[in-house]
Order: structure tokens, then C-alpha cells, then sequence
């Protein structure tokens, strides 16, 4: 290696190569040099630490001095001569710097909005029926927050808190309540990617570490179990107004709500999914699918149609615009508007009572299309329909081990005897007249009848 004084004269004199590398000592300044190659010149310093050679680059000619560089070695040299590895130091640097740019990579990637993408995803794949309520929620209460693209590892408690209370104080518990169970699962799926292979690889990216949503307060304001259960003249009179509105103007939704009413109270969500390949004529069934609890593939929930159910079923089937047998076909009706629209039908009966003077009291009466489900059965207790008989009529309590892994019967006659009963029940009520057997007489005081609840 060439010894040369190292000056801005003689450095500027030294030629750049048209290949490989040169290198030159200082002759004054031991383990100062100079390094040159095809596009450049470098400063260096170079001494042994720790039993083997380190050379530290300085900076370029050009952009410093030659004496700029002779100062700089001095420091350089001293460090090194204290065993400090002055390449290790630049090292971490770079590391540092990756570091930090790789955290601005995922605080734009991997945000609170793309983990809520993830879940649904994850959940579409696993059949769930979950995910669209789930998605509709994300997209109207989690994308609209101030927290939406923060890095999902770095939501706090209280970030999330925010995110709830927004939908509590819009007077939305019960909405509140399932957004925090689904932001919930969502932490959970990315907490736990690392150790559960149905996880998606891609939240693993995502670092979540701690689930934020767990830690805040549940609410026990939506959890309130109601106990509302409609009277025998809100109940005709809600029958008789949905086949009236039905010759009137055939609505999916309204359709819908006197189909799931028809077949005993069922789930307004699962009745939605009906389509074409669910409904058998010939055989008189239509076939639901009960996802709830923690199947992994929903029970298929086999139904009889009455005449009443079946002549209903013809006209459905004979206004569908698609495949599924409510909606068009670009969108399924969705539970929110069947909701909302059965609910203008039951302020409608209650108010036609309170006019007829049938009953009075139905005006101060908060009943909801959920309702029906909570009448259903409640009529079927009293027409001496057994627990287990109503169990396998509305799918709900079948999962101890005799109903999964034993019971094989399946009821169908019993179900279709219980059905035509509660048909003609509601006929009887709807014409407003007495039912053959299973309606006991009500006393009126003055004009006011006595409430009765079926």
C-alpha cells in the first residue's frame, strides 16, 4: 500500500481507476488513509481492535477536506484505540434507521382499519354469516373514527373505549355491544396468529401483542334480557295488516317478517338467506341454516310449510328478482330493514287497537320485530307443545351431547302438527274470533279489555 502525504493537492492529483481499488497511507498519520476506486475517493481510519483490522470510512473527497479527514481520523483512531469497533456503531445505525423506516411501513400497512379487513376476511373464508354484520359495522363505526389508521398494535383501552362510547352515546347499546365483541375477536385472531395455524400468515405482520378491547368495560345496558311478549289482538292484528299490506304491494322485507312468523318465530337473519335451493315444493319444506353458538358449520334446520306457509312460499317465489328469495340482485334485504319496517307495521296494529278500543294499553307498549320470536314460543307452551318439541322448532338448545351426537329423529311430523296449529291460531286471531280450542275467553271492564298475553 502506498505512503503518500495526504493533501488536498495531492489527493486532487491522484487519478480515479477504470477498475478495482487503490489504496494509500498517510505518511504522517499512521492509520490514516485514502481509498479510490472507478467513481470516488474515501477517507479512512484503520486500526486493530480486538485482535482484527477495522477501517471505518471517514467521508468522501469533495465533500470533505483532506484536513477535514486528517481531524476526523484523529478522533477515529483514539476511539478505536479504546476498543471501540467504530463499523459496529455504524452498523447499528443502519439497523436503527431500518427499524424505524420498517415501523412507518407497517404504521401505513398494518393499521387498525386493515385488521378489521383481515377479520372479515378470515371469517367470509370460514363461512361465517357474521362477517357482513361485521363488516357493516367496521365500515360505519370503526373507518369513520380519528383512530382508524393508527398502527392496530398501538390502539389503547381507551382509544377503543372512544370508539364504543361514539355508538353508546347515538343511543346504540346494543350495536356498541357487538362492535366491541367483533373488535374483540379481532385483537384476539392477531394476538394469537403466531400460535394457531387458521390464522392468516398476514397478521403476523400486524405485532399485536395485547388485545386492548378486552380491557374495556362490558355493557350490561345491552345485555338486558327481554321479556316482552306480544297480546293475542297485536298479535291478529299484526297478521292481518302483513297479508293486507302483501295484496296492497308485495315487500321482501314485510314478506320476510310474515314468513319467519309463519314458520314459529324463526330467526329473521337466517329467513334472509333463504334462496331457491333452500325451498322444496314437492317435499313442502323450506331448509335454514342455524350458525349460532360455536358451530363451525351451521346446522341445517329442516322446516315443514303449513298451507298457510306454503301459499306465502308461491308468492314469494313468484316475486324473487334472484337466486337468494329476498332482495335483487345486487344486495339480499338486510335484518336492519325488515326491523324497521316491521316495526311501522306493529306501531300501525297497536294504534288500529287503541282506535277500536280493543286495547287501550298497546300504545304505551314497546314491541319489536324481535318480539315474535319471544310470542312464538310463548304460545306454543301454552297450546301444551313441549319444551323439546319448541327447541326443535326455533333451533335453540340443541347442543348438549343427545341432540348432537345421538337424536336423530327428525320430528318432522310433530313439527308440521305444532305449525298447523299455531296457523290456524294466528288465522283465528287475525279474523278476530275465538280459536277452536286454545284461546280462553277474556272479561272486558266498561270498554276497556283487559290485556291478555298469549
Amino acid at each position: 500500500m502506498p505512503t503518500i502525504h495526504l493533501t488536498a493537492e495531492t489527493v486532487n492529483k491522484l487519478p480515479l481507476l477504470e477498475a478495482g481499488q487503490a489504496f494509500y497511507r498517510d505518511a504522517k498519520l499512521q492509520g490514516f488513509g485514502l481509498r479510490i476506486g472507478a467513481t470516488s475517493k474515501a477517507y479512512f481510519a484503520e486500526k486493530r481492535v480486538d485482535g482484527r483490522t477495522v477501517r471505518a470510512t471517514l467521508g468522501m473527497h469533495g465533500q470533505i477536506t483532506a484536513d477535514q479527514a486528517r481531524k476526523a481520523a484523529v478522533i477515529a483512531l483514539g476511539k478505536m484505540t479504546n476498543g471501540d469497533d467504530l463499523n459496529a456503531e455504524k452498523r447499528e445505525k443502519a439497523r436503527k434507521l431500518k427499524s424505524e423506516k420498517s415501523e412507518k411501513r407497517a404504521a401505513a400497512e398494518y393499521t387498525l382499519e386493515k385488521l378489521c379487513d383481515w377479520y372479515v376476511t378470515h371469517q367470509e373464508g370460514k363461512g361465517k354469516t357474521s362477517a357482513r354484520d361485521a363488516k357493516n359495522l367496521f365500515k360505519n363505526h370503526v373507518k369513520t373514527s380519528e383512530f382508524a389508521s393508527l398502527p392496530a398494535r398501538s390502539l389503547t383501552a381507551k382509544q377503543a373505549t372512544a370508539i364504543i362510547r361514539a355508538v353508546v352515546e347515538k343511543g346504540h347499546a346494543r350495536t356498541a355491544a357487538k362492535l366491541r365483541a367483533y373488535l374483540r375477536a379481532a385483537y384476539a385472531l392477531a394476538q394469537g396468529a403466531e400460535t394457531n395455524p387458521e390464522a392468516p400468515a398476514a397478521l403476523l405482520h400486524f405485532g399485536v401483542e395485547t388485545n386492548p378491547v378486552a380491557s374495556t368495560g362490558a355493557l350490561s345496558s345491552a345485555n338486558n334480557t327481554r321479556d316482552m311478549v306480544l297480546t293475542q289482538d297485536e298479535l291478529g292484528e299484526c297478521m292481518r295488516l302483513l297479508a293486507e299490506r302483501r295484496e296492497k304491494e308485495y315487500d321482501d322485507a314485510l314478506a320476510a317478517f310474515e314468513l319467519s312468523i309463519l314458520l314459529g318465530g324463526q330467526r329473521i337473519a337466517q329467513v334472509l338467506r333463504l334462496t331457491l335451493a333452500d325451498v322444496d315444493q314437492n317435499a313442502g319444506t323450506v331448509t335454514l341454516f342455524d350458525p349460532k353458538g360455536r358451530r363451525k358449520t351451521a346446522r341445517r334446520h329442516v322446516l315443514p310449510l303449513t298451507n298457510a306457509a306454503k301459499k306465502l312460499v308461491e308468492v314469494i317465489l313468484e316475486k324473487r328478482r334472484a337466486d337468494w328469495l329476498f332482495g335483487d340482485k345486487s344486495a339480499q334485504t338486510v335484518p336492519d330493514t325488515v326491523a324497521r319496517k316491521g316495526s311501522e307495521v306493529l306501531r300501525q296494529a297497536q294504534e288500529n287497537l287503541g282506535e277500536a278500543d280493543l286495547d287501550l294499553f298497546a300504545a304505551t307498549r314497546d314491541i319489536q320485530v324481535r318480539d315474535l320470536r319471544r310470542t312464538a314460543e310463548t304460545v306454543f307452551a301454552a297450546m301444551g307443545i313441549s319444551k323439546d318439541l319448541r327447541a326443535q322448532i326455533q333451533s335453540h338448545g340443541l347442543g348438549g351431547v343427545q341432540d348432537r351426537h345421538y337424536d336423530r329423529h327428525d320430528y318432522m311430523g310433530e313439527k308440521l302438527r305444532a305449525l298447523e296449529a299455531w296457523a290456524t291460531q294466528l288465522q283465528a286471531l287475525a279474523e278476530r274470533k275465538p280459536a277452536p280450542s286454545n284461546v280462553v275467553p277474556m272479561a272486558k271492564t266498561g270498554r276497556r279489555r283487559a290485556e291478555a298475553t298469549v
